[in-house]
């Protein structure tokens, strides 16, 4: 995975696209699941795992959950994961309470290093 810069109106449309509550419950399990992303075949497995077991969202096909982990990934790219979990803060009603948890707990393991960035170049 190679860095990419994107604005910040971009980040702002990538966390649209994904939606907060998708990003706040799976952002972690992403961020441990690097090498898969970089795969297609093993991207398709992770979509197709997303779209059977969705909490948080709805998508009618695997194309709406791509779009969302796509989105995941152009924020990793961009290396603003910190900046898009932070605004996952509770504000928005259509935010799963569970989903802003998961996003500062994810955040606070980051700060601790428990849970590593990808190293991009």
């Amino acid at each position: 995975m190679e860095k990419e810069h994107r604005s910040i109106d971009k980040i702002n449309d990538d966390i649209k696209s994904a939606g907060q509550s998708f990003l706040g419950l799976y952002m972690a399990d992403l961020l441990t699941r690097i090498k898969e992303l970089d795969d297609k075949i093993l991207k398709s497995k992770l979509i197709d795992e997303y779209h059977s077991n969705q909490h948080g969202y709805y998508d009618k096909d695997t194309g709406g959950t791509r779009t969302r982990v796509n989105s995941a990934i152009r924020i990793i790219k961009s290396e603003k994961v910190l900046y898009v979990l932070e605004q996952i803060d509770g504000s928005d009603p259509r935010v799963l309470p569970e989903a802003v948890a998961k996003a500062k707990e994810t955040v606070a393991k980051i700060k601790t290093g428990e849970l590593k960035l990808p190293n991009l170049n």
